[in-house]
């Protein structure tokens, strides 16, 4: 239909004024529910009810919709203890939905980061030592622990958490919730209208249309409540399903570790098979001072018997010949000692030594060092080397 300008004109004016009009009649709606709140709430008066099955059905429901966001936020905190990482890695997920990039970031597991620890220790350590082999095999169990514990993360996310999240949001706060806030608002509007019916301040008509707009409300919401309680069974199978992620993890994770304990055991059955060698303790280190019996020596690798007779021309004493050794007086018999170790010479002042042989001790040096003579071999040993026979 084709209007003239002016025509067009009054149209558009008329459509203003019914906006207008609309807009005030749902702002007047809006404070006769208000009014009608205030009443019951402050002056005692009695609305519209719903029967005592409703009532309970609302509860339950409301009660399973509670547990179902309770469980949820806690295998989520079982699943990733630290609560920082948490909330970093949901941050990050968030910014990855805005952008579409869809990107997700693995949980830093604690299994993870002690595996690759124990793999930087066992380098350190060397592929020669049997512990470094364990302590490597150790930590790849602990890398693959990690992993198993990485698909038990995704399983249940993908196959519990999320579900429940869309059930959650869809059945209860979009449909249920949304059903029931309208109910609500249509029975105000309804209890409203049933007292000014009662003023004959509006029509019959009238009446019976908010009574029909409120009892579809609450039908709307009664089956959508009832359709939630009957699907209690998919809600089980996805606790069961929950419950068998957790089985298998830690069936998986059983299996690791009697590979682990295997392996060790192994490590432990190759260490005690290695040859052990005599152990021989080093000799001990004494002070300058000590050792040499306050004579300007640096030590016994290069003491050097001084005679008291000076050089020809007056320069630095020379070395003369040892001293005899001096009988005991245990019935005149030559102080002397078994060798309890090999000791090797590290220089010409000290004296090689094989295990059981009988040295001549001529002089103790100081608690660490003695003099002695085998073989016609002089020089200088550990104390803790022999075994003495004889005394000096």
């Amino acid at each position: 239909m084709l209007f003239t300008f002016p025509q067009l004109s009054y149209y558009n004016e008329y459509k203003s004024y019914l906006s207008s009009n609309m807009a005030f009649a749902g702002l007047k709606k809006q404070m006769n529910k208000t009014q009608q709140f205030l009443s019951e709430k402050i002056g005692g008066k009695e609305g519209s009810k719903v029967d005592d099955e409703y009532l309970e059905l609302e509860k339950q429901v409301d009660a399973t919709a509670k547990c179902m966001e309770t469980l949820n936020g806690k295998i989520m905190e079982y699943l990733q203890p630290n609560p920082v990482t948490r909330a970093k890695l949901a941050s990050l997920a968030t910014y990855s939905k805005v952008r579409g990039t869809n990107s997700e970031v693995q949980y830093p597991q604690v299994e993870r980061q002690l595996g690759e620890l124990l793999a930087r220790n066992s380098e350190e350590i060397g592929s020669r030592s049997c512990y470094a082999r364990a302590v490597n095999e150790l930590g790849e169990g602990f890398m693959r622990l990690a992993d198993v514990k990485d698909s038990l993360d995704c399983d249940i996310k993908q196959n519990f958490i999320d579900p429940t999240e869309q059930t959650i949001k869809v059945d209860y706060k979009d449909n249920i919730i949304s059903h029931r806030k309208k109910m609500n608002s249509r029975r105000l509007d309804y209890d409203y209208k049933i007292s000014q019916h009662e003023k004959g301040k509006i029509t019959n008509d009238e009446l019976y249309t908010a009574e029909d707009k409120f009892n579809e409300s609450l039908q709307s919401a009664d089956v959508g409540m009832k359709q939630f309680v009957q699907s209690e069974e998919e809600h089980i199978h996805q606790l069961m399903a929950f419950v068998g992620f957790i089985k298998d993890y830690h069936q998986n994770s059983l299996r690791i570790l009697d590979e682990v304990h295997s392996n060790l055991q192994a490590a432990a059955h190759e260490a005690s098979s290695k040859p052990k060698p005599q152990i021989k303790p080093i000799g001990r280190v004494s002070s300058v001072q000590q050792r040499t019996n306050n004579m300007s020596i640096s030590g016994p690798s290069d003491m050097k018997l001084m005679s008291p007779t000076m050089g020809g021309s007056g320069g630095p004493p020379v070395a003369g010949p040892p001293p005899p050794p001096k009988p005991s007086g245990g019935g005149g018999r030559t102080p002397s000692a078994k060798v309890l170790f090999d000791f090797d010479a590290e220089n010409e002042s000290e004296l090689d030594l094989k295990e059981n042989d009988i040295v001549i001790l001529t002089k103790k040096i100081d608690e660490n060092w003695f003099e002695g003579e085998i073989n016609g071999r002089k020089g200088y040993f550990p104390v803790n080397y022999v075994e003495v026979i004889n005394p000096l």
